[in-house]
Parts: structure tokens; sequence; C-alpha cells
């Protein structure tokens, strides 16, 4: 069982065969430890719910159980609450899937509402992203570094915990290809060399990196050539959202809003689902659809015309 990642116990010993079976599900074998985490956490906090309802196994929860769970979460904030739901969801499917239960995760949930104002205020468009950039000065200290990192983040969603572990072996030059194992989920992602990253990674070598024997390419100037950290990389993209005058307030304005909002800019630009999925980094397309199913509706909501039938 995944006594490491539980964060509270579970009571009621009727359940753990299927906690423990749910947890180790096959597709969940390269999920990160926070994942497993909060989904372990979910999960056990359910069925201790039930447990002091004296719901004693899962043919005999009722729809009103499930909600009346989600009702005693009402101290969470929204974005928590949905994401328990989701996790709700799919375990219902599993348990579905094994005959266990009258209902399935998506009859009880065929729609989770989320929180849409906080999803539409993290999405930046192509012209504020483009001001971004523009804002970087390559002349300054750490300019091409940081220009290196606002590209890897802005044009191809590169996480801050992958940027910070991408090794110069990680380059293929003579495929113009970036490619390495994401540090969430373990799995391989291939991403194109773009002509602007090329050029602002070559500049970045010759010009301004430490020269040192250190295989990891982002590094720090007055730390001997370390590595950066994932805060380093927030501040660096926050600088320039200020710089740019970009209008920030209430709105996320990290790497991850820069994620979002390529992904939520190719959407917009009727970018085929598969690809997206493969920017990411995603293994599967049902997850692409959940990360990107709020911002059909955040894009219409300003007025941005998205063809539903592709997602």
């Amino acid at each position: 069982m995944h006594n490491n990642t539980t964060k509270i116990l579970l009571r009621y010993d009727i359940y753990l065969n299927i906690l423990e079976e749910y947890l180790n599900l096959e597709e969940f074998r390269n999920l990160s430890p926070s994942t497993i985490s909060s989904k372990s956490l979910t999960i056990t906090s359910f069925m201790n719910y039930l447990g002091d309802n004296n719901v004693k196994d899962f043919y005999h929860c009722s729809q009103k159980n499930v909600t009346g769970y989600l009702s005693s979460l009402s101290v969470l904030s929204s974005s928590t609450i949905s994401g328990r739901t989701f996790i709700l969801r799919h375990f219902f499917n599993f348990l579905s899937i094994k005959g266990m239960t009258l209902f399935s995760g998506n009859e009880l949930f065929p729609v989770i509402f989320t929180n849409k104002r906080e999803r539409i205020l993290s999405f930046y468009s192509i012209e504020e992203i483009r001001r971004i950039i523009s804002a970087i000065n390559r002349s300054t200290p750490y300019g091409k570094r940081n220009l290196l990192v606002v590209l890897l983040a802005a044009e191809l969603g590169i996480r801050s915990g992958d940027i910070i572990r991408l090794r110069m072996s990680d380059i293929h030059w003579e495929r113009d290809t970036i490619e390495f194992i994401q540090h969430k989920t373990k799995i391989f992602n291939q991403l194109p060399l773009l002509e602007n990253i090329k050029y602002a990674l070559i500049d970045y070598l010759k010009n301004e990196r430490p020269q040192n024997d250190s295989e990891y390419i982002v590094v720090g100037i007055k730390n001997g050539g370390k590595p950066i950290t994932n805060t380093c990389i927030h501040q660096i993209v926050s600088k320039y959202f200020n710089k740019a005058g970009i209008d920030t307030t209430e709105r996320k304005h990290g790497p991850h809003a820069m994620r979002h909002s390529l992904a939520s800019n190719m959407l917009h630009n009727n970018t085929p689902m598969h690809v997206i999925k493969d920017v990411l980094g995603h293994t599967n397309i049902n997850t692409t659809r959940i990360y990107l199913n709020i911002d059909v509706d955040s894009l219409r909501e300003i007025a941005l015309e998205v063809p539903y039938e592709r997602i």
C-alpha cells in the first residue's frame, strides 16, 4: 500500500484491499508521488466518510452518499473540490468495471464544474506572449539565459521542473529535437528544436553560460554554475510579465501559465488534439481533454470560436 503518500489513515479495513488495488493500477505506474498522494488522500477520506455513515460496501453506496461527502469538503477551495471530484469519477468508473457499484463515474458526474474564472484569468493571448518575449533584453546580465527559459516555457510548454533538468545530451542537433524524460510523469517526450530557440540556446551557450563541466544547460552565474531552481524559473518568467506591462491582477503568471496558454492557443487555432497531447507530453489523450475542457468554455467566453467537434 502507498503508506508513504497517504496523508490520512484508512479507519475501515473492509476497504483496504480495494484501495490498494486502485492505487496500484497499471495506468498509475508512471505518475508522480504527489499525484498518487492526491488520489490516495481523496479515496481514503471518501472511504472513511462512508464508514462513518455505516456504508460497508460500494454496492450500497448511493449517489446521496457521494454528494454528502463532497458537501463535507465545503471548507476547501473550489479547485480542490473539483480535483477530488475528477478523482472520484475515475474511481467509480473503476468500481463499475469491477461490478462493485450501481453506477459509473461518468453517470455520477457527467459534468464537473470547475472555477472558470481562475482558468480564464490564467489564459494569455498570443499577442501577450509575444510582448513578454519582446521585453527580454539579451544584452543585460542573465538576459540570454532568461530568453531561453521563457522561450522553452512559452513556445514548447516545457514544465519548470524539466527546464532546470535539461542536459546537453537532451539536445539532438542533427535532427533538431529536444528529447528528455519528464520529471513529473517519468514519460519520454520529444519536442522540436525551433529555430528561434536554437539560436537563443547557441547564443546563451557561447556568450553567457559559465564554462564548466556541468551537464545541465540552464545554470546560475553566481552559484558556481549549478542548476537553478523551480523558484528561480518562476521569478524569471514573472519578471517579464511585469516588464511587458501585462495585467496579471489575480492571474497566475508563472511558467505553468505559459504552458497552459500555449495549449489553449493551439486549441483555438484548430490544432488537432493528438498534436496538443504530444506537445504537452501526455500519454493519454483523455488527460489532454481534461486539461483543456474548461478552456473550451473559457475561449468561448472571450469570443473565440472553438469547433466543439474537435474536442
